[in-house]
């Protein structure tokens, strides 16, 4: 079994992969999704620590990810 930090990781790698499908279907950019997400983070963290800070985690490994494929074109 993977550990825990390698199984958040691979989650975060998979809806980055998902987000950037989404992004490219004009269903929601990847800037909005991460904001989206941090938002539900910061409400998620009150009640459950540790799934809201790997929520937060995963906002934030979206938002690099836009950060770095705005400058990469579009492959159709």
């Amino acid at each position: 079994m993977p550990d825990f930090e390698a199984l958040v990781r691979a989650h975060g790698d998979w809806l980055a992969f998902l987000a950037t499908i989404l992004q490219r279907e004009g269903i929601v950019s990847n800037d909005e999704l991460a904001r989206a997400l941090s938002e539900f983070a910061s409400l998620t963290v009150i009640d459950r620590p540790e799934e809201g800070r790997i929520l937060a985690f995963w906002a934030a490994y979206l938002q690099d990810t836009s950060v770095a494929l705005r400058d990469i074109p579009s492959v159709h």
